[in-house]
C-alpha cells in the first residue's frame, strides 16, 4: 500500500510517530492497532464518508463515549457532543474529520470541547492527517490530546490577569528567587499610581518608588517580613515617575507553592494620599477647635454619635485625667458620672445617644445634672446642647451649685411652716396642685385639733405653739415615707396618702388618730384629733375632694370629736 503523509500533528505526536504509525499499519495490520489502545492520546480512524472504522480507549474516555458505540458512526451523529473554543455547540463543517476532508490539509491544534455526562468539558488538542491508500480511498487519521489541565490553568492566569487588571489598588509580584527580589509583575493600577510602566517596573526591586527619600520609619518592618516570610503592613512615603509624594499603605504577603516553599511576594498598594491629606486637615481642626474649647471657662466637650471626641482642659481638672484618652479608659460616656437624685436628671441608659436625645426633651430649666468631682466634692451642672450635624453636639456643662443652693435654700424656706418645720400649703399649691393630671390615685386626711382655741385661751399661745409642734412631730412619725403631711392653717393638718383603696385610707387614719391621743403633756388635758378623709377620684379636682374631706371632718366633731368619718 502507497501512501502520502501530511506534517503537523499533535503536541505529543511527532512527525516521525505519524510516520511510523503508516509504516506500522501496512507492516503490522491489527497488531499495530492493538499498540495504538495503549497510547495515552486519543486515536481515532475515518473512512473518507466520516465513518469511524476505529477508536482506541483514549479516545472512548475523552468522548465519553463506548468504542463499540462509536464504530460506525458518521460524523453526522449527535453522539459528537463537541463545542468551540468559546463553548458553543461545534458547526457541523468544523468537526475536525469534515475540515480534513473538506480541506484536504492536516489539522493542527484545533482546539475543541468535548460536553460530558455530568455537563463538564473535556477540552482536547486535535490534530489530523489523509491517509490514501492504492486505491485511492482516503482514510482520515484523528489524534486528540486531553488538555483540560492546560486549559483551565490558562484560563485562571488569564482570570486572574482580568481582575488585577480592573481594580483600582496597585499590585505587584516579585520572585525572591531572582537576585535581588525584582519585581515580575505589575498591574494596570500601579502604572496608573506610579507613572512607571509595566516594562519600566519589571526587572526592578521596588526600592526605586523611594529613592527619593531611601530612610523611613516604616521600612524595618518590610525588611523583617522579607526575611522572615511573613505578612505585614506599613505605610511608606513613595514617588512617581514624576518625583510626586503619594502615601503607599503597603501590604506584603508571602505565595508558596503546593510543598510550601517560598514562590512569591503579593504587594498590595493603596494610595492614601486623599485620605493623609484629610488626616491632616482634622487635625489641624481639632487643634482649631481645642483651643476655642479651652478658652472656655465651663467644661466644653463635643459629643459624636454618642462618644466624646474633643474635651477642653477644665473638663481634664474636674475629673482630674490628663488626656481625653486617659479618660475613656474608665467611662465611655460622661452620662457614668451622674449622680441619681431629685434634684438633677438621671438618664435610662449609660448610652452616650440616648442621654442626649432625653436631656433635650427636657425643658431647658430641667437640664440639670450632678456630678463628683476628682475631691468627691457634689456638683451641679446646668446642660446647654448646641446640635451640630450628624449626631455631633457641643455640650456645655455651667456649674450651678452655689445659685441652686441657694435657690433650694429658699424654696425650702418658702415651703415649710416655720412653727412646726413641715410642709405648708403654698407647696400643696404648687407641687401637687400643679401636677394633678400625673396623678392617678390619693387618700385625702384633714386632721383638727380638738378644743385648740380653749388650749390657747387657757394655757397661753406658747402652750398652744408646743401642741402644734408635738402634733405635727407625732402625725409625721405615724406616716409612710411616701405620703406628706401639710400644715394647712391653723390647726389642721392634711396628709396625703398614695393609696387607691379606702380599706388603708381608714387604717393610715385611725392611726394618726391614736398617735395623737397619746401626747403628754402633763399640764394640760390629753390632746386628741378630728378627723375626715377620702378618696380623690379620676379627673377630679384637688378642690372638690378637699372640700369633701373637710366635709367628713365636720362631722366627725359633731358626732363627738376624737374620731374619723370617711366619705366617698
Amino acid at each position: 500500500m502507497k501512501t502520502q503523509l501530511s506534517l503537523g500533528i499533535s503536541l505529543t505526536i511527532t512527525v516521525y510517530n505519524m510516520f511510523m504509525i503508516q509504516k506500522l499499519i501496512n507492516l503490522y495490520g491489527a497488531s499495530f492497532l492493538a499498540l495504538l489502545d495503549h497510547l495515552n492520546e486519543g486515536v481515532i480512524i475515518h473512512r473518507c464518508d466520516t465513518t469511524v472504522l476505529y477508536a482506541n480507549k483514549a479516545a472512548s474516555n475523552l468522548l465519553g463515549v463506548e468504542i463499540n458505540q462509536l464504530i460506525g458512526k458518521n460524523a453526522d451523529d449527535r453522539m459528537w457532543r463537541m463545542v468551540d473554543e468559546n463553548a458553543e455547540p461545534l458547526k457541523n463543517e468544523d468537526h475536525p474529520v469534515k475540515r480534513l476532508i473538506t480541506s484536504n490539509q492536516n489539522i493542527v491544534h484545533q482546539l475543541i470541547g468535548i460536553r460530558q455526562d455530568d455537563g463538564t468539558l473535556k477540552w482536547c488538542d486535535v490534530n489530523g492527517s489523509l491517509v490514501i491508500e492504492e486505491d485511492d480511498e482516503k482514510i482520515v487519521l484523528l489524534f486528540l490530546s486531553d488538555i483540560t489541565d492546560q486549559k483551565t490553568a490558562y484560563n485562571e492566569a488569564a482570570l486572574f490577569k482580568h481582575l488585577v487588571d480592573i481594580v483600582d489598588t496597585g499590585i505587584t509580584i516579585t520572585d525572591p528567587s531572582l537576585p535581588d527580589n525584582p519585581l515580575i509583575y505589575v498591574n494596570r493600577a500601579f502604572t496608573e499610581i506610579t507613572g512607571y510602566s509595566f516594562e519600566e517596573a519589571v526587572g526592578r526591586n521596588c526600592r526605586f518608588l523611594r529613592d527619593l527619600e531611601p530612610k523611613q520609619s516604616g521600612l524595618p518592618s518590610v525588611y523583617e517580613a522579607l526575611n522572615n516570610v511573613q505578612s505585614c503592613e506599613v505605610e511608606l512615603r513613595n514617588y512617581t515617575k514624576e518625583g510626586k509624594l503619594f502615601h503607599n499603605l503597603l501590604n506584603i504577603t508571602p505565595m508558596f507553592d503546593n510543598h510550601g516553599k517560598l514562590k512569591y511576594f503579593i504587594g498590595v498598594q493603596h494610595d492614601i494620599s486623599r485620605q493623609k491629606q484629610h488626616e491632616e486637615k482634622l487635625a489641624e481642626q481639632a487643634l482649631y477647635i481645642q483651643s476655642i474649647l479651652d478658652a472656655q471657662e465651663n467644661i466644653v466637650y463635643v459629643s459624636e454619635h454618642g462618644s466624646i471626641i474633643y474635651a477642653n482642659q477644665p473638663f481634664f481638672d474636674f475629673f482630674a485625667v490628663p488626656s481625653l484618652e486617659e479618660f475613656l479608659k474608665h467611662e465611655s460616656c460622661i452620662c457614668g458620672r451622674f449622680l441619681q437624685n431629685d434634684l438633677s436628671f438621671t438618664p435610662s441608659s449609660l448610652d452616650g445617644k440616648v442621654w442626649i436625645h432625653e436631656i433635650l426633651a427636657l425643658e431647658k430649666s430641667k437640664r440639670i445634672v450632678a456630678m463628683k468631682s476628682s475631691t468627691q466634692e457634689k456638683r451641679f451642672f446646668s446642660i446647654s446642647i448646641k446640635a451640630l450635624v450628624s449626631e455631633r453636639y457641643i455640650i456645655t456643662l455651667n456649674d450651678i451649685s452655689q445659685s441652686l443652693l441657694r435657690e433650694l435654700f429658699l424654696k425650702n424656706k418658702a415651703y415649710h411652716d416655720p412653727l412646726t418645720g413641715v410642709l405648708n400649703r403654698q407647696y400643696f399649691y404648687d407641687y401637687y396642685d400643679e401636677n394633678r393630671r400625673n396623678i392617678v390615685t390619693m387618700g385625702i386626711i384633714m386632721i383638727d385639733l380638738d378644743y385648740f382655741k380653749k388650749i390657747n385661751d387657757v394655757y397661753g399661745h406658747s402652750m398652744g405653739d408646743e401642741v402644734l409642734k408635738r402634733s405635727a412631730e407625732a402625725i409625721q412619725n405615724s406616716i409612710r415615707n411616701d405620703d406628706t403631711l401639710i400644715r394647712w392653717g391653723g390647726e389642721e393638718f392634711i396628709v396625703l396618702v398614695n393609696t387607691a383603696k379606702n380599706s388603708q385610707l381608714i387604717s393610715v387614719s385611725e392611726h394618726i388618730r391614736r398617735t395623737v391621743s397619746e401626747i403628754v403633756i402633763e399640764t394640760i388635758p390629753p390632746v386628741t384629733a378630728s378627723i375626715g378623709a377620702t378618696l380623690l377620684l379620676e379627673g377630679e379636682p384637688f378642690k372638690t375632694a378637699i372640700e369633701r374631706a373637710d366635709k367628713a371632718l365636720y362631722d366627725a366633731k359633731a358626732n363627738g370629736r376624737n374620731r374619723i368619718e370617711i366619705t366617698l
